[in-house]
């Protein structure tokens, strides 16, 4: 597999070679080499976002971090491709190499520049997550990704020596001691900036004066709420995984504001109305424990499928990589050694007729064509997404959870304002929750 682009790499550079001494050049629309975008995936057109999100993509499929469960010749694969795709990106994603690329195809000089020794621990993980899933327009809605930061800090005790001394392993728990609970304080300060955003984001209806004619007060307030927010989530919908996003914290906005009301409702007014506001409380949290328990089970199953096709993979490696030394061993059965010729082919020991038939396994396998090898690599890629999606979203979801916890039980303003909070948040939810792709249209 990283053979293949290696072999790609070395034809692809004698024909540069052979241009360049031709005097042929290429241009921005029409590259002389397009190696480093077939590595990527992407078009010679792409803008910027897309080679970044094709590199990210590919890169989770191949990282490290992901091939240790692998045999050790798989893993070398791996890694080859992986410092290829890192090579691709690291041309392509700066203008004025890209520029030069496309016109003088892979340069020598390009080649050997010390910007292209990207090493596993240049894999900027948190940048992976906001560019994938989000990108600046959620930043303020969703905040860092916990899942990056602990993704980093897991690459980096892989890429540890493995033999260290106790005194080196004590360490290491220490600092991963320091680690969980930094993360516990990075989660609290998040959850606490969220919670600013939203308050201010609550606040174009929860600040109209609602005192006189209080109904229409209340009414106009709400429309115009609605009519902001519904042009913020058209810029929204363009973000990566922008619809998924909006329904994934949408959901978590109308459930949270039905719970909290309920339980005001629960707490206030006469015994029927305590009764029934007692009830949707109840029933609310009950709803919300199987969407989360569903939630958690399409994630494990997501890792059992994507365990099963990276296996697959692996076992057609193996299989295509015994063919070739079965064949390797059948077109040269003579060995030397101690300069002698030795047959160390088959002998019969005897007759054929007596000879009982046996099948090879690894001979009645029929080598996957080069498409239907990059389609099957292009599932696993595809469920290595929609496998860390499911665990993004449980993230997601949890954090969103404790935001609007503080939000709307907020001692430190009144009843009427918690109720007014429940009420915006409720019906921005629902907004999120009816949005698609269809709108930008």
């Amino acid at each position: 597999m990283a053979s293949n682009y290696t072999n790609q790499q070395k034809t692809s550079s004698s024909n540069n070679n052979r241009s360049g001494f031709l005097g042929k050049t290429g241009t921005d629309e029409a590259p002389l080499d397009r190696t480093f975008y077939n590595m990527l995936n992407v078009s010679s057109t792409a803008n910027g976002t897309e080679i970044k999100r094709a590199y990210y993509t590919l890169s989770l499929q191949y990282h490290p971090d992901r091939t240790q469960n692998l045999d050790e010749f798989t893993r070398r694969e791996y890694a080859e491709r992986f410092k290829l795709i890192s090579q691709a990106y690291s041309i392509l994603s700066d203008p004025e190499k890209r520029t030069l690329y496309n016109r003088y195809g892979k340069d020598e000089y390009l080649m050997n520049n010390d910007t292209m020794n990207m090493s596993f621990e240049d894999f900027d993980t948190e940048e992976f997550f906001q560019t994938m899933f989000g990108g600046e327009q959620f930043h303020d809605i969703i905040g860092d990704f916990q899942l990056a930061k602990t993704f980093k800090h897991t690459i980096s005790q892989l890429l540890k020596d493995e033999d260290q001394t106790p005194e080196q392993r004590d360490e290491q728990k220490r600092q991963h001691l320091l680690f969980t609970e930094e993360c516990f304080k990075d989660r609290e300060e998040r959850v606490k900036h969220l919670s600013n955003n939203l308050i201010l984001k609550l606040s174009v209806f929860t600040d109209n004066d609602h005192s006189t004619n209080k109904e229409d007060a209340s009414r106009q307030a709400l429309e115009h709420f609605l009519e902001v927010n519904r042009a913020d989530m058209l810029n929204l919908l363009q973000a990566p995984h922008g619809e998924q996003l909006l329904h994934c914290i949408g959901y978590v906005y109308s459930f949270k504001a039905r719970f909290w009301l309920s339980k005001m409702n629960s707490q206030e007014g006469h015994i029927v109305k305590r009764f029934l506001g007692y009830g949707r409380h109840a029933h609310s949290a009950w709803k919300d424990r199987v969407h989360t328990v569903r939630e958690a089970v399409k994630t494990v199953k997501c890792v059992v499928q994507l365990g099963q096709s990276m296996s697959k993979l692996e076992q057609i490696e193996h299989e295509e990589l015994a063919i070739s030394e079965n064949a390797d061993d059948s077109q040269y059965p003579f060995r030397h050694h101690s300069g002698h010729l030795e047959y160390s082919g088959y002998t019969p020991s005897v007759s054929v007729q007596e000879k009982p038939e046996r099948r090879s396994s690894t001979r009645s396998v029929v080598p996957l064509s080069d498409e239907a090898k990059r389609q099957l690599e292009a599932n696993v890629a595809a469920k290595s997404m929609e496998t860390l999606w499911h665990v993004v979203k449980l993230e997601i979801e949890s954090t969103e959870r404790d935001v609007c916890d503080r939000v709307l039980n907020d001692l430190s303003c009144s009843r009427d304002i918690r109720r007014s909070r429940c009420i915006a948040l409720s019906k921005l939810g629902q907004l999120w929750q009816q949005a698609s792709l269809t709108d930008l249209s």
